[in-house]
């Protein structure tokens, strides 16, 4: 049934990816956790940066694919992919798909 309110693929892949963000280092992360309000700032600020570069470091760590196609990134976001990969973040990677977004010479 193609009936009203019916949603076709591309849309919900659109839906879905609007707004992804580019990966960012854990120490870049845990700059941006300085402006962000936690209700115990002093043990959680800390514990989340922790979380989030052990799991960076597990998940770039073991990346052999990274495919950021169609998300509608600029020169902004490729910079920040670069900048993860000249830190040696994903040192298995052998397939960097960046196809389908908007990146200048500049990115």
């Amino acid at each position: 049934d193609s009936g009203e309110g019916a949603v076709g693929w591309g849309d919900l892949k659109r839906a879905c990816t609007q707004g992804r963000r580019a990966p960012v280092l854990p120490s870049a992360l845990e700059k941006e956790l300085e402006h962000k309000h936690f209700t115990n700032g002093k043990d959680d600020r800390p514990a989340v940066a922790e979380l989030y570069a052990a799991g960076f470091k597990a998940r770039f760590g073991a990346a052999e694919v990274l495919r950021y196609a169609g998300l509608g990134w600029g020169d902004d976001e490729a910079k920040a992919v670069a900048a993860v990969l000249a830190a040696g973040a994903a040192p298995k990677l052998r397939e960097l798909n960046l196809a389908g977004n908007s990146i200048g010479d500049e990115g």
